[in-house]
């Protein structure tokens, strides 16, 4: 089925429009069945497309593609028109995503028709998902980059829907819009990245774009300008600091929304795009080692907060960004496998963690875990399958988080020492808040005994969805791990520059551009000249070859640490676990409230999220008064100097000139016509009168007066 792969975002995308369109709005409304069963039908093509790559039948990467239309264009000095594909590309990492986005947006909808069916905007909720969804796996399947591009900035619509889908409230209003302005910001250097690439490359087919850079034409300085504005655009996708103060308010839509939004759609396409780009990154050392400082100071300074926080959406919300930074730092360092198989096994217990807290509110009306406890005893089934979560999270052995998150510590160990200690502390840090939201949920007795009296387990297409993530969530890292299908699926793509030429020899070789199939032969034409134009010199290519072999080795020891730590990692993710059980077993969790109070200044930092919305909320501030300062400039400076000064400046010289105008230039002009008449009457009289010798005497003067002057010049 791997032809009718471009039906996957399609069928969705229908299904978006018929239940917005064509439904009525009903709580009781059929029309969100369209969406589930289009969803369902994806899936089984996603998991057809994923048999298929993972038993070999398909050669990857598989590519078609469709003419759009044609422009010209001129890059390198070099005239050309430029055929537009529309197509898609699958290969590895897109043929799992497709069935992680697929699977983790069926279960979302179905559980939300028991959780939103008393809302007024149940057929518009479902509307929202199925647009959402149908983006996201466009810019999966997509070949071209500019296409991408478009599903991602539909994504950010759809997310801005979502997150303020209860608009006549304040908090989800303010979240939507700090979400689109954050996410926007980084979009922007995601945006001049992709121009930057036409520029040098001269179009936007990945493939063209991996072969160009393959065959040595970019040079490094080049690769990292295009790779830092693809890390910015990843930054406020996927919550990167400091772009990531948009997610933890992201919470305040519909929980299932939510649930989407943290575990397979918005947050993991920042990371994909790093990845699908991944071979510019490879060419671009130094954006490399940014990705992983960034990533491994996301996942600290998101574990810190969500260690202070009550809030079981909150907790889980930071829980994202911190899982984020692991994968982005797991990419950063050369983990390409183990960054992907981490987004792979998290979407399915976060979607299970944040589909298990919606069961909990839904049960108990609150999101203050200061006012649950016990509440195992009343649903089990949630109890059991958050338990799941939890683990997979922690990375207790042999769940799917143990799996991926040790082969990103793996990755980390090798290449970089000072950020591996930085990470292991944040992973135990993630067991901890963890099992602190596990606690305080459901162990122990009840804080609130009107709201434990009312609280009850959650209906099947509530639960149902939670069994089957759970399930996931224990075994998946298992089965991709055993049976080796991670490192088939999830290879690390590679730059090999070409053969380095002799010594004497200052320009490259242009390259062969080879179209996919459905490329024009106008684009492959013109792909040779623009490669010979922007031809590095022979170092350029010696420098990418070498830092390929050093990608290959790193890739090498992927997912081996040393014996004694991945012995002891384990004893450490349950001492950490079990910390927060002697902290919080109490029914009032005084010991974890002495030591609230003993290093209050701490926890005031990390309650007020190391005060980054303050710092931003300034930005904001001083951009409106410097947009203020602007306008009165504007005002009173350019307009009324400028503008208006110069305007009255010029009507005082008109009125000046038509005053000299009036009293000179006209009248001296009437005065020589009335001369000229008084003489015309005076010629008319004499001839009148007859006096032929008075006329003779006139023309005599006159020729006396010509030769006087023109003797004397």
């Amino acid at each position: 089925m791997i032809e009718h792969a471009y039906l996957i975002p399609l069928i969705p995308f229908a299904a978006s429009l018929i239940m917005m369109f064509g439904a009525k709005e009903d709580p009781h409304s059929p029309a969100p069945w369209i969406g589930i069963g289009a969803m369902a039908i994806c899936l089984g093509l996603s998991l057809s497309i994923l048999s298929a790559v993972a038993g070999g039948s398909v050669p990857l990467p598989y590519e078609h593609n469709w003419q759009w239309f044609s422009f010209a264009a001129s890059i390198g000095g070099k005239s050309f028109i430029y055929d537009m594909p529309i197509g898609v590309l699958i290969d590895g990492p897109a043929a799992l995503l497709l069935v992680v986005v697929t699977l983790v947006s069926l279960m979302v909808q179905i559980y939300s028709i028991a959780y939103m069916h008393e809302d007024t905007r149940y057929k518009r909720y479902f509307a929202f998902v199925s647009f959402f969804t149908a983006s996201m796996l466009g810019l999966v399947v997509s070949s071209n980059i500019l296409v991408g591009f478009m599903s991602w900035e539909l994504m950010g619509l759809s997310s801005y829907l979502l997150i303020g889908f209860w608009f006549e409230k304040d908090g989800p209003t303010e979240a939507q819009k700090k979400a689109f302005m954050t996410t926007k910001l980084g979009d922007s250097g995601l945006y001049l990245a992709l121009l930057f690439i036409f520029a040098k490359v001269g179009s936007f087919q990945i493939t063209q774009i991996h072969q160009f850079i393959n065959q040595g034409y970019m040079t490094p300085t080049v690769a990292t300008v295009i790779a830092v504005g693809i890390l910015f655009g990843a930054m406020g996708k996927s919550a990167q600091f400091p772009l990531f103060i948009w997610l933890p308010d992201a919470m305040e839509g519909p929980t299932p929304g939510s649930a989407l939004i943290h575990a397979a759609t918005m947050v993991a396409a920042g990371i994909f795009v790093v990845a699908r780009l991944y071979f510019v990154f490879l060419a671009a050392p130094d954006a490399m080692l940014a990705a992983a400082w960034i990533g491994c100071a996301t996942a600290f300074l998101a574990a810190a907060m969500a260690l202070v926080s009550y809030d079981i959406k909150r907790v889980l919300a930071f829980s994202t960004v911190s899982q984020l930074g692991f994968m982005m730092c797991a990419l950063g360092v050369g983990g390409y496998t183990a960054g992907l198989f981490h987004l792979t096994t998290h979407a399915f217990f976060k979607a299970l963690l944040f589909l298990g807290a919606g069961s909990v509110i839904h049960s108990v009306h609150t999101n203050d875990m200061r006012l649950m406890g016990g509440l195992s005893k009343k649903m089990p089934v949630t109890f059991v399958t958050m338990l799941a979560a939890i683990f997979a999270i922690a990375g207790v052995p042999f769940t799917s988080g143990y799996y991926s998150k040790d082969m990103i510590l793996a990755n980390i160990y090798q290449a970089n020492r000072p950020i591996f200690w930085i990470m292991l502390f944040t992973a135990l840090m993630t067991a901890f808040y963890m099992s602190r939201l596990f606690i305080l949920t459901f162990w122990g007795d009840d804080r609130d005994h009107e709201k434990y009296h009312h609280a009850h387990e959650s209906p099947f297409l509530i639960t149902g969805p939670l069994v089957l993530l759970a399930f996931l969530a224990l075994v998946s890292g298992y089965m991709l791990e055993r049976n080796e299908l991670v490192y088939r699926l999830l290879a690390k793509p590679t730059i090999t520059a070409a053969q380095a030429p002799a010594a004497a020899s200052a320009e490259a070789k242009p390259a062969e551009a080879k179209p996919a199939e459905g490329d024009s032969a106008a684009h492959a034409a013109m792909a040779a000249p623009v490669a010979e134009a922007h031809a590095p010199v022979a170092e350029a290519r010696a420098a990418a070859a070498e830092h390929a072999e050093a990608a290959g080795e790193a890739e090498h020891h992927e997912g081996h640490l040393p014996h004694w730590l991945h012995l002891a990692l384990p004893f450490m993710i349950f001492g950490s676990m079990g910390l927060a059980f002697v902290l919080y077993k109490g029914p009032r969790y005084e010991v974890a409230d002495g030591l609230k109070t003993t290093f209050a200044p701490i926890f005031h930092l990390l309650d007020r999220r190391w005060f980054l919305d303050d710092a931003f909320d300034l930005l904001v501030v001083l951009c409106d008064k410097a947009a203020a300062l602007a306008y009165w400039i504007d005002a009173n400076v350019v307009d009324r100097v400028f503008v208006d000064g110069w305007g009255l400046l010029m009507r005082i010289v008109a009125e000046i000139s038509n005053l000299v105008d009036a009293l000179f230039v006209d009248r001296t002009v009437d005065g020589f016509g009335g001369l000229t008449l008084d003489l015309g009457v005076g010629l008319r009289s004499l001839v009148k009168d007859g006096q032929v010798q008075e006329y003779l005497m006139y023309v005599a003067i006159a020729f006396s007066l010509a030769a006087t002057l023109i003797l004397t010049r």
